[in-house]
């Protein structure tokens, strides 16, 4: 526990736990204590920072706040409160109001966010009748002077919250000076909010937008599913309502972990020792991030020529997906031929690596974080889904998996169109041989084989080539 002076207030924080830094940031009441439960459990991988927001609780102001900077005073007390901790840029979890914040602190303090995890930000200019919430906020603010905040904060959980959160806010312990410092400063203030999206694109690798999936249509779920499709991000469901994190801390807490290591921005997994350069198959999110801090050697500069091939003969048609996509090459070749064109893939630098690639070359192609055996979460199917490098590095359990979560993006009829290491090719080093007859398992069980013949692979660091096969095969 402890205290941190800041220009026109001072801080209380708490910390526990080991490894990367966690900053949880509250929502409406600003009180960290909201997040005690699921500290526990994330304390396990991160070191977890929660603490009361400027205003809030224990966190007292040196004078009148100024409603005019103060979201911008949130931010500010986030990115001191991150250097003053001094263990590097945080992963910031922000829910509701707090998501707002984190998300500011993206957009002008990126220095300090490794990654933002943005759970139900009310941000109603984002919505198509975003208005109408505005006023009903102002109207609920209305009640509040007029009949008392009990009365009002019963007309704003009624309309805002599906009922089994309504229910738990209801019976939760309250504080009345944190009750009317959120009615008098943020209720109308925060979901007016106007983000800078151009800013918060730039950056979009590192944003993951989170929402309950008990929260069914209602505003805050609605909001943060369309600033994803905003930002070109898959959003990412957690247990719960708007506060599953109170009402299932454990396995809020559990699915909250494995988004992050899906994503690239959660902790390496503990006791893993792989390297980039090792064995492919053993990498974790972390160490492929790391492989792009220069030019992996698996970085051709260019479409590998076997699907170049391919594009040029016209089997890569509508709507387009690269898994494992790396730095965009043969997404950036199929936007050049006019196609839709997207990439996925788990490490940040890639991406961002890409979307220069894209930016460069004058061309528009989305490049979204992904883990390929989630592909569900992209939210959306394709007629060709392609592959280069990515299927030889698994194991057979990892393998089936993936052929699984293909399945949920490959449309009815589509293509999958693979290339990977042949077990024809000498050697031991890099990734892990595959046989033909092991493809033809594989991909035995709802789809058809068009195509699958040996070819031969560009090998960036040198000029012999390297045996591979090419597999088209349709969704059955």
């Amino acid at each position: 526990m402890g205290y941190l002076d800041v220009p026109g207030a001072r801080l209380h924080f708490q910390a526990e736990g080991s490894g990367p830094t966690l900053l949880l940031i509250a929502g409406a009441g600003g009180d960290g204590d909201v997040f005690r439960m699921v500290s526990r459990h994330l304390a396990e991988r991160y070191t977890v920072v929660r603490y009361d927001r400027r205003g809030f609780s224990r966190s007292d102001l040196d004078g009148p706040p100024e409603n005019r900077d103060r979201l911008a005073a949130d931010a500010d007390d986030a990115r001191r409160l991150i250097e003053h901790l001094g263990n590097g840029p945080a992963t910031l979890f922000g829910s509701s109001s707090g998501a707002i914040v984190a998300l500011t602190v993206l957009a002008g303090h990126l220095e300090v966010a490794a990654a933002v995890v943005a759970h139900e930000p009310p941000l109603m200019r984002q919505l198509t009748g975003g208005e109408q919430w505005l006023e009903f906020f102002a109207s609920v603010y209305d009640r509040y002077r007029e009949d008392g905040p009990d009365v009002a904060m019963a007309r704003f959980r009624s309309r805002t919250f599906p009922g089994s959160d309504a229910t738990f806010m209801a019976h939760a312990p309250k504080n009345p000076k944190n009750v009317a410092y959120w009615f008098e400063h943020e209720l109308r203030q925060y979901p007016a909010a106007d983000l800078d999206l151009a800013a918060l694109g730039a950056h979009a690798d590192r944003i993951v937008p989170a929402a309950g999936r008990d929260s069914g249509d209602h505003p805050c779920r609605a909001a943060t599913a369309s600033l994803a499709a905003r930002l070109g991000r898959p959003m990412i469901d957690l247990p719960g309502g708007h506060i599953g994190f109170v009402s299932a801390p454990d396995a809020f807490a559990g699915e909250l972990t494995a988004a992050l290591d899906r994503s690239g921005a959660g902790p390496a997994h503990p006791g893993g020792d792989a390297r980039p350069g090792g064995s492919p198959g053993s990498m974790h999110a972390g160490d492929w991030n790391d492989s792009y801090a220069g030019t992996p050697h698996w970085d051709l500069g260019r479409p590998q020529p076997a699907m170049q091939e391919l594009a040029d003969r016209g089997e890569i048609r509508g709507r387009v997906l690269d898994v494992g996509c790396g730095t965009g090459e043969h997404v950036l070749m199929c936007a050049a031929l006019g196609l839709d064109s997207t990439g996925v893939d788990i490490a940040p630098a890639a991406l961002h690596a890409a979307r220069q690639r894209a930016e460069h070359r004058g061309l528009s192609a989305r490049f979204l974080l992904g883990d390929a055996h989630h592909l569900a979460e992209l939210g959306d199917t394709y007629d060709t889904v392609l592959d280069v490098g990515l299927f030889h590095i698994f194991g057979d359990e990892d393998r089936a998996s993936y052929v699984r979560s293909l399945r949920d993006v490959v449309a009815p009829g589509g293509r999958y169109l693979m290339l990977c290491f042949s077990d024809r090719e000498p050697g031991s080093g890099g990734p892990r041989r595959v046989g033909a007859d092991e493809i033809a398992t594989t991909f035995a069980d709802g789809w058809r084989i068009e195509a699958l013949a040996p070819t031969v692979l560009t090998n960036p660091a040198g000029p012999a080539g390297i045996h591979g096969w090419r597999l088209i095969a349709v969704r059955s």
